[in-house]
C-alpha cells in the first residue's frame, strides 16, 4: 500500500494538511446545474442571530466571541468593522486548536486510521455501500482503502459540512479559510495564539465513536450523495448572522442518522467540547483580552458556550 487512500495523495490529516476535506465537490458529487436550497425554520434557541459578542464579568477582562464559518465562501474573508475593532482591542487570539504537526504526524498514522483485526471497511458498512464509495472515488482515480475506519472515510467525504453542499457555492469560492486569515492578522500584530482543544482530542472527536454508529454516518452520506446533493445557502446563514438557521440545518443533518447515532455525534462534535473549552476560556479570560474565534454551531442554544458563559455569571452582549 503506497498510501493511506491508495491514490498517492498522501495519508489523511486533520484540516486539509494532506487532504481536501471539502470532497465531495472534488470527487463529482456536487452537480453544476441549480436546485432549490433547502431553507429550514430557524432553530428556537438563546442567541440564534450574531456574529460577534462582548463578554464582561467580575475579574475578567472584557473579550469578545466572534462566529466563524468554515465554509469556502470568500465573502465570509472580509472582516466587518466591528470585528476588526474588537480584535485590536484584545491581547490574543483564542482558537479551537492551533494545529501542531509534529503531534500531527504522530496520530494521524495507518495502525490509528485502520481498522484493527480481520475487520474491513466492507463488512461494516456493506457491499452496496461500499461499490458505492469505490465508484464516486474512481472518478478521481482513487480506490478506497478497506482497512480504513469508517469516520475517516466520512471525513473524506465532506461529512463535516453538515451533510449539505453549498448552494451555488462557485459563484463565491476560495481556498482561504476564515481562521487562516485571522491567524495572519494576530501574527502580524504579535499577538498570542492559543488552543482549546489538543491534536489528540481532534482526532478522538469521531475516532472514539462506536464502530457501528461510524458506519451509520458514512452509510448515510453515501446515500444522500448518490444523486444530486442537498444543498443550502450556508454562507448567506452566516453573513446574515443567522445561527438559528445553521443549527437547523445541522439538526436536518442528524434527523437522517439512527437516534443514537445523531446523539453521539452531537455529543462529540458540538456539546462535550462546548463545556469543556469553557472551562478553558475562563482561566484566560482572567488573565488578559482575548479574541475568541469558534466554529459557528458551538455558540447558540441551551448548551452552546454563549448560554453556559452566561450560566458562570458572565454578562453577553451582541455587539454584530
Amino acid at each position: 500500500m503506497t498510501d493511506f487512500l491508495r491514490c498517492g495523495g498522501g495519508r489523511l490529516r486533520r484540516y486539509g494538511v494532506l487532504l481536501l476535506l471539502a470532497a465531495m465537490p472534488a470527487l463529482g458529487l456536487a452537480a453544476c446545474s441549480p436546485v432549490k436550497p433547502f431553507v429550514p425554520d430557524p432553530s428556537q434557541i438563546p442567541h440564534g442571530q450574531g456574529r460577534l459578542w462582548q463578554v464582561d464579568g467580575p475579574g475578567l477582562e472584557t473579550s469578545y466571541v466572534f462566529a466563524t464559518f468554515d465554509g469556502l465562501d470568500k465573502r465570509a474573508l472580509d472582516l466587518p468593522p466591528a470585528v476588526t475593532e474588537a480584535f485590536g482591542k484584545t491581547e490574543a487570539l483564542v482558537l479551537e486548536g492551533v494545529g501542531d504537526q509534529y503531534l500531527k504526524a504522530e496520530i494521524y498514522t495507518e495502525e490509528n486510521l485502520e481498522l484493527s483485526g480481520d475487520q474491513t471497511l466492507d463488512d461494516l458498512i456493506g457491499a452496496r455501500s461500499f461499490g458505492t464509495l469505490s465508484w464516486h472515488m474512481k472518478q478521481r482515480q482513487r480506490l478506497p482503502n478497506p482497512k480504513a475506519k469508517p469516520w475517516v472515510m466520512w471525513v473524506y467525504l465532506g461529512g463535516e459540512n453538515f451533510g449539505f453542499g453549498e448552494y451555488k457555492d462557485y459563484e463565491y469560492r476560495t481556498y482561504e479559510f476564515q481562521v487562516t486569515r485571522l491567524r495572519s492578522r494576530a501574527d502580524e500584530g504579535g499577538m498570542e495564539i492559543e488552543g482549546l482543544m489538543t491534536e489528540q482530542e481532534y482526532f478522538d472527536i469521531y475516532d472514539k465513536i462506536p464502530l457501528d454508529q461510524q458506519a451509520d454516518m458514512l452509510k448515510v452520506t453515501l446515500d444522500r450523495y448518490e444523486g444530486l446533493p442537498p444543498q443550502t445557502t450556508k454562507g448567506r446563514f452566516y453573513l446574515d448572522g443567522d445561527l438559528a438557521r445553521l443549527d437547523a440545518v445541522w439538526r436536518e443533518y442528524l434527523s437522517w442518522l439512527q437516534p443514537e447515532t445523531a446523539a453521539t455525534l452531537d455529543a462529540r462534535r458540538i456539546t462535550d467540547r462546548n463545556g469543556v473549552m469553557v472551562d478553558r476560556l475562563l482561566p484566560l479570560m482572567q488573565e488578559k483580552s482575548i479574541f475568541v474565534a469558534l466554529d459557528s454551531l458551538h455558540l447558540p442554544g441551551e448548551m452552546g458556550i454563549l448560554r453556559l458563559l452566561e450560566q458562570r455569571g458572565l454578562t453577553v452582549a451582541r455587539l454584530l
